[in-house]
């Protein structure tokens, strides 16, 4: 049988004795409570976002595979912070977990088509609340500056980079937080078929002049053209998506009825 421990009553101390400290929870009124618990959290959340970058950034190609053992080595931590991790990355969408390890998801048309529905939803609305809700000053300011980031790159190589920097610093001026992180989660999903995509000349130098079209738009406070010059870049997104899904490794083109499908 299980003893039951009995509390001595309270003593005052004497005279010249200290008040010894009351403990809570084993730990006395006043002492700096242990962080060990912060920190695994705090480790946990840097792997995440470590893990994080490199994806968006396009770090990795399409085919990796990610095992918490060769993560842990090369970061220099335990096993159980990337596992955290990696699990944060699956609730966010960017990784899928296999019977051995973790890989990017792969998606079919119909997926696509739905993801770019939704942003189709989410994107343009925003972008019209932002430019009409703010000041002209503010909106030809934002509009300058996306225009110098985007100028910056220009629709070569670098232009990935910049295109999603610039699409950053637009949705963060977004001021309701769960809208900004809907917008968020659904771009960033897809966000290794992006880089394949921009990866060609052509459909750079299409989101390239879409984007300072956009740009301009806001700059002028014309929240409905820039509200509809959002939904043409998404509808061209939403193209060169399924341009890549149809092509093949080879290059050569699959069945193209497959476009229309989940449309």
């Amino acid at each position: 049988m299980r003893s039951c421990r009995l509390w001595a009553p309270h003593v005052v101390p004497g005279a010249g004795e200290a008040e010894p400290p009351v403990r809570r929870h084993g730990r006395a009124w006043g002492e700096t409570m242990p962080n060990t618990i912060v920190r695994a959290a705090d480790l946990r959340d840097q792997v995440y976002h470590v893990l994080k970058g490199r994806i968006i950034d396009g770090h990795y190609p399409q085919s990796a595979k990610f095992f918490e053992i060769s993560l842990a080595q090369e970061l220099g931590v335990s096993r159980t912070p990337v596992r955290e991790a990696l699990a944060m990355l699956v609730r966010d969408g960017l990784l899928v977990q296999m019977a051995r390890g973790f890989c990017f998801p792969q998606f079919t048309v119909a997926q696509l088509n739905e993801i770019v529905e939704i942003r189709t939803l989410l994107e343009p609305y925003a972008i019209h609340t932002l430019v009409s809700r703010n000041s002209a000053e503010d909106m030809a300011r934002l509009g300058r500056e996306l225009r110098a980031m985007l100028e910056a790159a220009g629709p070569t190589k670098a232009y990935p980079d910049a295109h999603r920097r610039a699409r950053e610093h637009l949705f963060s001026h977004v001021t309701n937080r769960q809208l900004f992180e809907a917008i968020e989660r659904y771009n960033d999903s897809i966000h290794y078929i992006r880089q394949s995509t921009l990866g060609s000349e052509r459909v750079r130098r299409i989101s390239y002049e879409g984007m300072l079209r956009l740009s301009d738009a806001i700059a002028e406070g014309d929240a409905d053209l820039a509200r509809d010059l959002m939904v043409q870049q998404l509808i061209n997104t939403r193209e060169a998506f399924l341009e890549h899904l149809e092509t093949r490794e080879d290059g050569t083109v699959r069945n193209k009825s497959v476009r229309n499908k989940g449309a």
